[in-house]
């Protein structure tokens, strides 16, 4: 195996860690609003400040991203957020768990511009999403391992040691990732930025590039439905199916996940396939990803079993697979190769700031319209946002695509 399928597999471990940190806390929302008396609006606030504080900070990271050296920000990065992972398990507080919460945002911000780029540059467009599609597959691993891990320590132990755990984990792993990072090639390693470094100047202009506008909004539509999903699915079944907490966290966090990895590899695979004949292809698998995501998570709400939700979620899954293989690539499409940490950072801003507003409505409506209600309104949004990638095609691909090139 070569080094840039080798730094695909380091950064996998990183990113699974990532995700297994953010998610942890979501299935062990029953037990924080037992022991700290969180209202079901300050459950969802637990969620949708840690998204809002990512977003507000990715513009900052983007920058920072492109600037300096890369091996030092992404093992920077995993150290520190490993360490408010672990602090997260002191809290004494409801409000000590929150501010854990938004300091776990601003040390992870910087970690995905800083990867997707490395990824990037070692990998050319025959094997480009194939690569971050495999390195996307992580975060499902990630999503799966965190829910149903915290769910079975807390049920035998105690929900702190959840984050005790991950927390020691990425801190010893920061180890490994530093020495193969500094073992790679020059030209794979990306100490130093390849032209002038980017500056705030360059990342608004990156807001002037039609294609790209329409990427920022199909990806902040899809991340606030996966968002409602990975925060709210737990709690749901909960409610509704009567399950326990570690049965409930296996269930949200296992079928939606084998169904996505399916996606990934598949959507990424095909992308790479077709875009050797057709230019705006990874942009058209994204379209087929919302025509079939929008009715599936609209099952997720509305079936009346615990078998039939298995299908819709793995269903779901795996329609948003095509989406999330392709969306860094499709930006990478239309920007400027020395703008992509930056790239990255645009649509984490948009992403991370929309979706967070998923877990606050679901605490919302999970007394009044109800989850289901939401799940309907983000099908509706789902589709819109195909729509929206479908007159980007047709009226700005070719031209942004050539002015990328230029």
């Amino acid at each position: 195996m070569g080094p840039a399928w080798l730094l695909v597999g380091f950064l996998w471990v990183c990113y699974f860690l990532n995700h297994a940190d953010r998610q942890v806390v979501y299935t062990l929302f029953p037990a924080l609003q037992k022991e700290f008396g969180f209202s079901n609006q300050v459950l969802g606030l637990t969620g949708a400040l840690f998204l809002w504080v990512y977003g507000l900070c990715s513009p900052a990271a983007g920058i920072v991203g492109d600037r300096y050296s890369k091996p030092v920000l992404a093992v920077a990065s995993l150290f520190i957020w490993s360490f408010f992972t672990a602090l997260s398990g002191l809290s004494p507080a409801g409000g000590f768990l929150l501010a854990c919460r938004a300091l776990l945002g601003v040390s992870e911000s910087i970690f995905m511009p800083v990867a997707a780029t490395l990824i990037a540059n070692a990998h050319g467009p025959e094997t480009r999403s194939k690569a971050i599609a495999l390195f996307a597959s992580s975060q499902l691993v990630g999503v799966a391992a965190g829910g149903s891990l915290s769910g079975y320590i807390a049920e035998r132990s105690s929900w702190r040691a959840s984050f005790w755990l991950l927390g020691a984990v990425g801190m010893l792993f920061a180890i490994p990732l530093w020495l193969f990072l500094r073992s790679l090639p020059e030209h794979l390693r990306m100490d130093r930025p390849a032209g002038r470094g980017a500056n705030w100047r360059d990342f608004l202009n990156l807001f002037r590039i039609p294609m790209l506008r329409v990427t920022t909004v199909f990806v902040a539509i899809a991340t606030f439905s996966i968002f409602l999903v990975y925060t709210w699915l737990p709690t749901f079944l909960y409610d509704k199916f009567e399950l326990g907490l570690a049965k409930a966290g296996f269930e949200a966090s296992t079928f939606p996940q084998i169904g996505t990895a399916l996606g990934l590899l598949a959507g990424g695979a095909l992308a790479d396939r077709l875009v050797k004949r057709w230019a705006a292809a990874r942009f058209w698998v994204v379209v087929a990803g919302f025509a079939f995501t929008a009715p599936c998570i609209y099952w997720i709400g509305a079936a009346p079993t615990l078998e039939l939700t298995r299908i819709a979620s793995m269903a779901f899954g795996f329609s948003f697979g095509f989406i999330t293989a392709n969306q860094v690539a499709c930006a990478y499409e239309v920007v400027p190769p020395d703008l992509r940490a930056s790239t990255v950072g645009v649509l984490n801003l948009t992403g991370a700031t929309v979706s967070g507003f998923a877990p606050y409505l679901g605490g919302l409506s999970r007394g009044t319209i109800g989850v289901d209600r939401l799940m309907t309104l983000a099908a509706i949004m789902l589709l819109g946002a195909g729509l929206a990638v479908v007159y980007g095609i047709y009226r700005h691909f070719d031209r942004d695509r050539r002015l990328a090139e230029a």
